[in-house]
């Protein structure tokens, strides 16, 4: 819609250049609906402006989603390969461990058998 101001400009403006009467009636309707073209092809753009920044903020949104997704993978990979190193070394520092143990139990096998033989030799 037109402004009171901007009617008179437009009045001003058609007489001006030599309007009077319905001339000047319709070359204010014209100039009017010159206006309200321009301001709806401003709306019309800013409206697209609006979408593409609304589609561009949903890829990006999508991006980071999917960015998040693969750091969220590569670290329960990580946390996987880590606790499997773990299992590694425990298991390891386990039979290390168990090593001297097991040689303590052998040797102590060996002896009491080899007693047991010289026991039964001596009662022959």
């Amino acid at each position: 819609m037109t402004t009171p101001s901007s009617l008179q400009q437009l009045k001003e403006l058609g007489e001006g250049l030599v309007f009077s009467g319905a001339e000047l009636v319709d070359f204010i309707k014209e100039q009017q609906a010159l206006e309200r073209a321009d301001r709806q092809a401003e709306r019309d753009a800013k409206e697209k402006e609006k979408e593409r920044e609304e589609k561009e903020k949903e890829r990006i949104d999508r991006q980071a989603g999917r960015e998040a997704k693969e750091k969220e993978k590569e670290r329960e990979h990580r946390e996987k390969e880590i606790s499997s190193t773990k299992l590694k070394l425990l298991r390891r520092r386990k039979k290390d461990r168990l090593k001297p143990q097991r040689k303590r139990q052998r040797d102590k096998r060996r002896r009491d058998r080899d007693s047991m033989s010289w026991n039964r030799d001596d009662r022959s």
